[in-house]
């Protein structure tokens, strides 16, 4: 595994304290880059301006990162989402302790027994080179196994139910559809690049439509000869929702 991950566990009692982690990489960059929803964001790293001295907590959803051309080191979170970044450290903030609101003054924030984890990911070159993107969510989305009594079954012994190409493609909805039986299958492109995404499809689809988010056919894709992989052109940061259907086609 090329992370280091932590998993604390923290009987917090405490007062006008605020808990954080932080990595102090070589790197030489004035911004520090975070995930927020379906895409990502660069936010600086000085403070020059007001402007800059506001963002002293900022948030993201599973990373925050420090690169630059040739390295760099990202602060995976499994739950926590408060960052801040300053020259070339960024933190993470784990937990509280404020009385401001509360009763009377009373301690109420974070109070009590908590499990977390974070992961500190050096890597090679960027973020975009360095797969933090894919990095966060193997930490956040783990392969769960369960035990079974031995028996029959129809798939093969290596079986995929969906997959996306390129590898700046994040797939992150496959659902069944709320007016039909065909099935919806979601993803986005984090990495700023024009694709030609391959969504490979788990047996052989009859049709396929890209929608909008709200599951309203826009235009129809064409299936390959085989009928298990569509090709979708995907523009910088687009979000596409592609309906599948399987069995027979109806006239």
């Amino acid at each position: 595994m090329p992370r280091v991950e932590v998993d604390m566990k923290v009987d917090w009692h405490e007062k006008h304290i605020l808990l954080k982690v932080g990595v102090q990489p070589d790197v030489k960059t004035n911004v520090a880059t975070y995930e927020i929803p379906y895409g990502t964001i660069q936010r600086p790293t000085t403070r020059n301006t007001q402007a800059e001295q506001a963002k002293f907590e900022v948030p993201a959803i599973r990373w925050g990162d420090l690169s630059d051309a040739n390295h760099g080191v990202s602060l995976l979170n499994a739950s926590k989402y408060g960052y801040d970044a300053k020259d070339n450290v960024i933190r993470l903030s784990l937990l509280r302790a404020a009385t401001y609101p509360g009763n009377g003054g009373e301690c109420c924030t974070d109070q009590g027994f908590h499990e977390f984890t974070y992961a500190l990911y050096p890597h090679a070159g960027d973020w975009k080179t360095g797969c933090t993107m894919q990095q966060a969510y193997e930490l956040n989305y783990p392969m769960i196994a369960i035990t079974t009594s031995s028996h029959t079954g129809q798939l093969p012994p290596t079986h995929s139910f969906a997959r996306v190409e390129p590898s700046n493609v994040i797939m992150t909805v496959v659902k069944k559809a709320e007016d039909d039986d065909s099935l919806i299958f979601r993803f986005y492109e984090f990495a700023g690049k024009q694709s030609q995404v391959k969504l490979q499809l788990p047996e052989k689809a009859v049709r396929a439509f890209e929608t909008n988010l709200m599951e309203k056919q826009e235009r129809p894709l064409s299936l390959s000869s085989d009928g298990q992989e569509v090709v979708i052109p995907t523009g910088p940061f687009e979000i596409k929702t592609v309906s599948v259907s399987f069995g027979t086609k109806k006239p």
